[in-house]
């Protein structure tokens, strides 16, 4: 049986207080790429259409903020007020799939600071816990693992090859990861684990999992997160927009956005398959109106998509001289103007006066560094 074929429920618990991340603010509200981490999970298990309902388990004092959040699919994401123990909050979330429809074959358990995960281990272990009653994802490990007494003195040292990491996601059949939390008694909701296999005799298949599984718990992982998703999230076209730009400035931007890591092509017109476009334009005449055009364009195509990862941006080159002042004062208030009517998207404008491997730098790190305060600015690079 396929994994489509099924009924597939996902259970986030996001009702923990972070304390590692040392925040007043619990880690999984805190933003990645504009949006809360917790949202980038939900959003990873609603693109899955296999996946019929989601519900995220929050802590009184955030239920209303996550709801208004997830307010955009509604359709099969359902948020449940949480408890004070991690397995007392999924234990909340399992209660609440008695009201669902179909009754779920199989239940996924997810850590919200986790929005890393592929789609086909996802499916792999949605199987094998359908077959086996349980399963969950195994990582290496990577370090060795000592054991010390009392007095901190070092006593035995375990064969790390003998041993392996517990990863995220689980799954359950429904009627297993039911029983087990029927069956939990306090010391279980305070520090139990393996509830399946206690309660329900049911040990979980154990599936090798891939390195991107790995958890935000302290700040400095934000800083991998956005990296990787900038890495992953991030594709960007090039159009010879007015008049025809050289080949050397539409080599010198590919290469430079490349070297960032990002995916890069030249286009001709937009598309949901880019979030990110660089329109460079040659030609002074009529150039507000192919400015509001080409931007009217990716704003009737991005707003149909709530699934966007990153913020779309766009940014307009002019690639060449522009000694009339009165243009330039155009091509800048358009710029302005567009990001204050259009918020849901980022606006750069950039004025470069020669071809010059400035201009590559410049689009590169606006398509990377993506900062909202720079929204609706124009840059001006002199030779």
């Amino acid at each position: 049986m396929s994994s489509a074929e099924l009924a597939v429920v996902v259970v986030l618990p996001a009702s923990g207080t972070g304390d590692r991340f040392s925040c007043q603010t619990p880690k999984q509200f805190a933003c990645l790429l504009d949006k809360p981490i917790f949202f980038h999970t939900v959003m990873a298990f609603y693109r899955f259409d296999w996946v019929q309902n989601i519900v995220i388990i929050v802590s009184t004092e955030h239920i209303d903020r996550v709801t208004a959040m997830v307010d955009c699919c509604k359709d099969k994401v359902k948020v449940v007020l949480g408890s004070n123990t991690r397995h007392r909050s999924i234990r909340e979330g399992v209660q609440a799939l008695m009201h669902v429809q179909p009754v779920p074959d199989v239940v996924v358990i997810h850590d919200v600071v986790r929005p890393f995960f592929d789609e086909e281990v996802v499916k792999t272990i949605v199987k094998n816990a359908f077959v086996h009653g349980a399963a969950g994802v195994t990582r290496p490990l990577v370090s060795t693992v000592i054991q010390g007494d009392e007095n901190n003195m070092l006593t035995a040292s375990l064969d790390r090859n003998l041993y392996r990491a517990s990863e995220m996601p689980q799954a359950f059949k429904y009627g297993v990861i039911k029983e087990a939390y029927e069956k939990a008694d306090e010391n279980d909701l305070d520090f139990g684990t393996e509830l399946a296999l206690k309660h329900c005799q049911t040990p979980a298949k154990l599936i090798p999992g891939p390195d991107c599984l790995w958890k935000i718990t302290y700040k400095k992982d934000l800083y991998a997160a956005e990296g990787i998703m900038k890495e992953t999230g991030i594709c960007v076209c090039i159009q010879s927009v007015t008049g025809s730009a050289s080949e050397a400035v539409l080599q010198c931007l590919e290469h430079h956005i490349s070297e960032k890591g990002l995916s890069c092509k030249r286009v001709s017109e937009v598309s949901l398959d880019f979030n990110t476009y660089v329109f460079v334009h040659t030609e002074k005449s009529d150039i507000t109106t192919m400015l509001e055009t080409m931007s009217q364009e990716v704003c009737d195509c991005h707003r149909r998509n709530k699934y966007e990862i990153v913020k779309p941006c766009v940014i307009h080159v002019f690639a060449g001289n522009l000694l009339d002042t009165e243009t330039e004062r155009e091509f800048r208030e358009t710029i302005a103007k567009l990001s204050k009517d259009q918020c849901s998207v980022l606006w750069y404008g950039v004025i470069c006066q020669s071809t010059c491997g400035r201009l590559g730098k410049m689009v590169a790190s606006l398509c990377w560094t993506r900062e909202d305060s720079f929204s609706g600015q124009t840059f001006v690079l002199h030779s």
